[in-house]
C-alpha cells in the first residue's frame, strides 16, 4: 500500500488517482458509523422511531455528498496526468520558482475540461488539455472565473500540443520569482478543480 496515498493535494501528480480510494473510504467510514448508530438505537430502543435514527438519517447528508464527490472523482480519473510527461515538466522546472501543477478537472455546467497540466508564469496562464475540440470552451472558462474573482493581468493559453505546451518551460528564467498575479491565478484554478 502507497504510503502517500492520503497525502495528494490538488495540483499534485497523480491527485486524480488517489482521490477516490481517500473518498470512497472516508464515505464507507462514515456509512459504517450511521449504520451503527441506527442499530446502537433499534437495538436498545426496540424500535426504529428514536434519537439515534434521527441522528442516523442526518448523518447520511454528509454520506450523500461524499457519494456524488466518489462519482465524479472516478469519471476524472483516467485523466491523470501521463507519468512520462510529470517528468519532462519536473525536469525543466527544477530550482524554479513557478507555479505550476497536474490533474486538473474542470467542470462546467456544459463540459468538463481535464487538464493535465497548468503553468503559471510571467502573467500567462498555460493549460495543456489533449482534448482540442474544447480548448476554446476551456479558454473561456478560465477567463470568466479569473475575471469573476478581480484577478488582471492573466493571458490564458490552452493548448493541445504537448510539445508547444513544454516549450513554454524552456523559457523561464532561473532567476524568475512569481509575482501575486501568477499566485492568485494558481490558487484560482486549485479552487476551480475538482
Amino acid at each position: 500500500m502507497d504510503i502517500n496515498m492520503f497525502s495528494k493535494y490538488k495540483g499534485q501528480f497523480e491527485y486524480l488517482k488517489k482521490q477516490p480510494v481517500r473518498i470512497g473510504l472516508l464515505t464507507l467510514v462514515l456509512l459504517i458509523a450511521c449504520a451503527g448508530v441506527f442499530m446502537i438505537g433499534f437495538i436498545t430502543k426496540g424500535d426504529i422511531k428514536n434519537i439515534f435514527t434521527v441522528i442516523a438519517v442526518l448523518g447520511m447528508l454528509p454520506v450523500a455528498k461524499l457519494i456524488v464527490s466518489f462519482i465524479m472523482y472516478i469519471k476524472a480519473e483516467s485523466f491523470t496526468c501521463p507519468k512520462e510527461l510529470y517528468n519532462q515538466i519536473e525536469k525543466l522546472c527544477e530550482g524554479k520558482d513557478i507555479a505550476y501543477g497536474y490533474d486538473f478537472y474542470l467542470t462546467s455546467y456544459k463540459i468538463n475540461f481535464p487538464i493535465l497540466s497548468c503553468l503559471v508564469y510571467d502573467g500567462s496562464l498555460i493549460a495543456y488539455l489533449p482534448d482540442n475540440k474544447n480548448i476554446k470552451e476551456c479558454k473561456e472558462h478560465i477567463e470568466k472565473y479569473l475575471s469573476n474573482n478581480s484577478i488582471t493581468g492573466i493571458k490564458v493559453y490552452v493548448l493541445d500540443n504537448k510539445d508547444k505546451f513544454l516549450d513554454r518551460f524552456t523559457n523561464i528564467p532561473s532567476d524568475y520569482v512569481q509575482n501575486d498575479s501568477d499566485r492568485s491565478a494558481f490558487a484560482l484554478i486549485k479552487n476551480l478543480s475538482l
